[in-house]
């Protein structure tokens, strides 16, 4: 995992080897071998961004730093589909963590449309849109979020947990 500054600075570190290599009489193999890595570098920079950092900083609960890799993305369509979804998983469990539920909201769909999640990434969207809409005191709109989260094959011991809550208090609020 290389953080987004490092990567800048080892595109251009090799932009510029990849300039001064012919006056310095190397090969055309060297020359190459720089172009091709900055291009590579570059490529990776666009195209997965820091995603990797902020999903480990939110595995380890890590949300102000989370929050501050996440606005380093600057073009977050220029992200691989994959990694959109990823950027749109870290925004809404971020957004969740604030207490913004129209942004938590809004990124979950987001998520869930594009796909490419895994099943625990799913069922954690899926119940982030039940618990706002359990806030929202939408009963039956939270309901039917949590039954599709039935649906799919959850282990997670604390999300299943957290699953039994929010079904408990819409017991008891409907």
């Amino acid at each position: 995992m290389i953080s987004p500054k490092l990567r800048l600075v080892l595109i251009v570190l090799f932009i510029i080897c990849g300039t001064i290599a012919p006056f310095a009489q190397l090969g055309s193999y060297i020359i190459f071998a720089f172009w091709a890595t900055a291009f590579i570098l570059l490529m990776g920079h666009f195209r997965h961004g820091p995603m990797l950092g902020i999903l480990v900083a939110l595995r380890k609960g890590n949300i102000p730093q989370a929050e501050q890799l996440i606005n380093t993305v600057k073009r977050p369509e220029w992200l691989s589909p994959r990694y959109q979804a990823y950027y749109q998983f870290a925004n809404a469990l971020v957004a969740s963590h604030h207490q913004d539920i129209d942004a938590a909201e809004k990124h979950s769909k987001t998520a869930l449309e594009l796909g490419y999640l895994h099943v625990k990434e799913k069922g954690i969207l899926l119940y982030n849109l039940a618990r706002v809409a359990f806030e929202r005191k939408d009963w039956e709109k939270a309901k039917t979020q949590l039954a599709e989260l039935k649906t799919l094959s959850i282990e997670d011991l604390h999300l299943k947990k957290r699953i039994e809550e929010l079904e408990q208090a819409l017991k008891n609020n409907a």
